[in-house]
């Protein structure tokens, strides 16, 4: 049962499929949804433990498609290792179990942090993560194939800068979340590679990477806004799969599917 969605991605397999994520805690299963918000069954990941699950990104490599789940969360910043885990996307939803067909271990560069925001840049091979009680966030990169098994460093690219602050009615009315007004709580790139959405408790904010523009480059330009939001705790969000929508819900109950056509 969805009952607390950190994570949202796009099916490769299906243009009218969602795949949906609990929060840590919860078990290590992804759940089916259609765009409507129906049931559509139920992948039960064998061998991991949900311990922080806050994000996942959907890709093709290969011809095949590939769900990545980001075991990134950190409220309290101690943690010594967070692990990217990549499983096949099932031919058909339904109630079914995988293995995973691999996993990245890594630390970042400057210490632990908490991170809600990941997306996987395909063309550059790069996965992006971005933090979210820095201030202000920071973006890190890891590839997306590490030459060896060992544990990776996650590199510091750039600072986001020019988001959305909360103002003094957002912090009233939400003493609780009101404060991380600004903070990230969800990523993805689009299909074709030239636009970043990311998510805050306020916003749903657009990056557009010109020709020959790295992300970095592309991440330190003010964002675009393309709606404030009114989710209670919006920390789920992704792009569909041909580009043209983005699918966003929240993290509490109750938690509508939001289609944005940006």
């Amino acid at each position: 049962m969805i009952t607390e969605a950190s994570g949202l991605a796009a099916s490769r397999r299906d243009d009218a499929l969602l795949w949906v994520l609990n929060d840590g805690g919860n078990p290590p299963v992804l759940y089916a949804a259609g765009i409507d918000g129906s049931n559509k069954g139920q992948l039960k990941i064998d061998g991991v433990k949900n311990r922080d699950w806050e994000d996942m990104a959907s890709f093709i490599w290969r011809e095949k498609p590939y769900l990545l789940i980001a075991d990134i969360g950190d409220n309290r910043g101690k943690r010594e290792r967070y692990y990217l885990h990549f499983v096949h996307e099932p031919e058909m939803p339904g109630t079914v179990s995988t293995h995973v067909a691999r996993t990245i271990e890594f630390n970042y560069e400057d210490g632990p942090r908490d991170a809600e925001s990941l997306a996987v840049d395909v063309l550059g091979e790069r996965i992006l993560i971005l933090s979210k009680r820095d201030h202000p966030p920071q973006l890190y990169e890891l590839p997306l194939f590490p030459e060896t098994g060992k544990i990776q460093t996650a590199r510091r690219i750039t600072s986001i800068v020019g988001l959305p602050q909360p103002s003094l009615a957002d912090i009233f009315a939400n003493p609780v979340l009101g404060k991380l007004g600004d903070a990230p709580t969800a990523m993805d790139i689009s299909p074709d590679g030239t636009t970043a959405v990311v998510m805050t408790y306020r916003s749903i904010l657009l990056f557009v990477r010109n020709p020959g523009m790295s992300w970095a480059q592309a991440f330190s330009r003010p964002p675009g806004r393309i709606a404030t939001h009114s989710l209670l705790q919006g920390e789920a969000l992704a792009f569909g799969a041909c580009g043209e929508r983005i699918y966003s819900t929240s993290e509490q109950l109750p938690a509508p599917l939001w289609v944005l056509t940006p």
